[in-house]
């Protein structure tokens, strides 16, 4: 099911004997050295959901094959790919120098095509469109030509999609404001040209997902107007103007060298990129490096809160107790970056998440965490210890949760243990009060309720966590507008029309995560499966507990209708849940 093999120094082709792995779920064969083209049989391979040969050096085509993928192309059988945990590690591989993300089952990868990085030439064939459950297309840093095809608007789920450094031109389709779920995108090192699209998640995207394009224009890099130039001939030259001296001469030849020679350098670095598969560099700066020069100036700023349990903390601290920030210290991914597990110099343990992506981006979401935290304090919510700014790294000292995530012991356990009805239970209580808290005292809307952010201490006692996302609502509003935010199956749907958070779409989420509490299975499955009959899971199902079972479930089918004005407050939730049973403490 699961044929990984990056960064083992393996050349020549793909083995045609790969075609007889039917059964082949996850196929990754990237950073390697590995030639020639891609073979259309891949597109045969029918459970097949996430594809990886980036970082090698594949010629020729994309195979049209590819778009016949049945497990991108069918939601149906997607969810007949999924499998159950494998009992060992999964890595991918991100950087050069990294030693991967780890995953604990193939379900956990998100739908993918990573071709990025190689020598893949030709078109983009507009049938793409038809990989409807894809959910990352990564095809940067190659030679394709020929235009962007609209018909990937027509690809739903999609979340990623980088098209850069390679020979695209046209415009990028207006109809791609329409990919609701698209979190990154970039096109930039092509040669399109026209309006930039606007709506949508055009509106969050950074200028440097477009820069290298000069006929691009639109809100984010230039006014459209700016690009139309005056074509009209130029006035004849005067006698006087047009009788260059010697100086003149002179001083137009070293411009015109000048000028020669910025070009081939720009022409050296782009080819230099792509043929040095395996000299791309780590994607995030070494926090052990100094500062860029641009940050020399920034001075370095660690603000502990009264309730820290270090004092006399330094940074020199906070990168020792993470073994500069070591992967084997990863204890999470958050969504702007990720957490790792310190040992502060007195004994206690932190969760220290080190804030990554786009400048811009990565700042708001690090001062919405720290107003969010620094402003809610109660037993449910994750402690915000204190904060760090050092040169351009950002970092969140947060309390250490011994338990991990609900989105791990519901999905991700390899040792066939789950949680008992009663712990269930008890979270969705915990998990409920904190958001009550966040909806009531700070009148904070989290915009980002799921498993992955609930987290359990010793005592599996829930705690909010990840408020990258949140807003700020002042006394007397009832919503914010922004930019459609989340994660897939959480989303409320009136987000996608009016653009608005607000309480009641932090409940819709909350009943989802109810729904999984006693199903067992994530929101995109329980969609694809339809398996209303088969509601609970096998784990927790007891006739003694048949009542708070139905109980929890009409809660939960509250909180999620479709009209948000009959969903329950969170308020009501509470009360709902606290009349279920008594909870037994572990």
């Amino acid at each position: 099911m699961i044929f990984a093999l990056w960064n083992c120094g393996l050349d020549g082709r793909i083995p045609i004997w790969l075609y007889n792995c039917s059964k082949l779920q996850v196929l990754d064969l990237s950073w390697n050295h590995l030639d020639g083209e891609i073979p259309p049989w891949i597109g045969e391979m029918e459970k097949l959901f996430y594809l990886d040969f980036s970082n090698n050096s594949l010629t020729g085509e994309i195979p049209k094959n590819l778009t016949d993928l049945k497990s991108l192309i069918s939601p149906h059988k997607y969810a007949s790919s999924l499998n159950s945990p494998t009992g060992i590690p999964l890595f991918v591989k991100r950087n050069q120098s990294g030693s991967g993300l780890q995953y604990n089952q193939a379900s956990s990868f998100p739908p993918s095509i990573l071709l990025s990085n190689n020598r893949l030439n030709r078109t983009i064939w507009p049938e793409i469109g038809r990989l409807k459950q894809l959910h990352v297309l990564d095809l940067s840093k190659n030679n394709i030509t020929g235009i962007i095809p609209s018909s990937i608007s027509d690809m739903g789920n999609l979340e990623v999609l980088d098209l850069s450094c390679n020979d695209l031109n046209g415009s990028i389709p207006a109809s791609f404001n329409t990919l609701t779920f698209l979190s990154k995108f970039n096109v930039a090192n092509n040669h399109l040209q026209g309006a930039i699209p606007t709506g949508g998640q055009f509106l969050s995207f950074p200028n440097s997902s477009f820069e290298g394009n000069p006929e691009l224009c639109g809100k984010i890099i230039s006014p459209c107007a700016a690009s139309n130039l005056d074509l009209r001939p130029a006035s004849p030259p005067t006698s006087s103007s047009s009788r260059l001296g010697r100086g003149g001469i002179i001083g137009i030849t070293i411009s015109i060298g000048v000028g020669i020679a910025l070009l081939l350098a720009i022409v050296l670095l782009r080819v230099s990129r792509r043929d040095a598969g395996h000299q791309i560099g780590d994607f995030e700066e070494d926090f052990s490096r100094p500062p860029r020069s641009s940050d020399t100036f920034v001075p370095s700023k660690l603000v502990l809160f009264q309730n820290s349990d270090c004092k006399e903390l330094t940074v020199a601290d906070l990168l020792k107790s993470t073994n500069n920030f070591n992967q084997s210290n990863i204890v999470g991914c958050g969504g702007f970056g990720l957490v790792y597990k310190a040992e502060l110099p007195n004994g206690i343990k932190t969760a220290i998440k080190r804030l990554s992506g786009d400048c811009g981006q990565m700042e708001r979401e690090f001062q919405a965490e720290v107003e969010a935290l620094s402003r809610a304090q109660h037993k449910n919510l994750v402690s915000l210890q204190g904060y760090c700014q050092h040169g351009s790294e950002r970092l969140l000292i947060n309390s250490y949760m011994e338990n991990g995530s609900l989105d791990y012991w519901l999905h991700e356990r390899v040792d066939g243990s789950s949680l008992t009805w009663d712990i269930r239970l008890k979270i969705a209580k915990g998990a409920a009060r904190g958001l009550a808290y966040l909806h009531k005292e700070p009148n904070i809307v989290h915009r980002d309720i799921k498993t992955s952010n609930i987290l359990l201490n010793e005592r599996f006692e829930a705690h909010l966590a990840e408020f990258g996302l949140s807003r700020l609502l002042r006394p007397y509003d009832t919503h914010v507008t922004t930019d459609l935010v989340g994660t897939l199956g959480y989303i409320p749907p009136e987000y996608s029309q009016t653009l608005t958070a607000t309480f009641r779409g932090d409940v819709y989420s909350f009943g989802v995560v109810l729904l999984e509490l006693l199903t067992g299975k994530r929101p995109v499955e329980l969609k694809s499966e339809n398996r209303v009959e088969e509601i609970f899971d096998t784990s927790i199902w007891d006739a003694s507990y048949e009542k708070q079972l139905l109980e929890v479930l009409s809660i939960a089918c509250q909180c999620i209708v479709q009209d948000p004005r009959q969903r329950p407050s969170i308020d009501q939730v509470v009360l709902w849940l606290e009349a279920i049973g008594s909870v037994k403490e572990r």
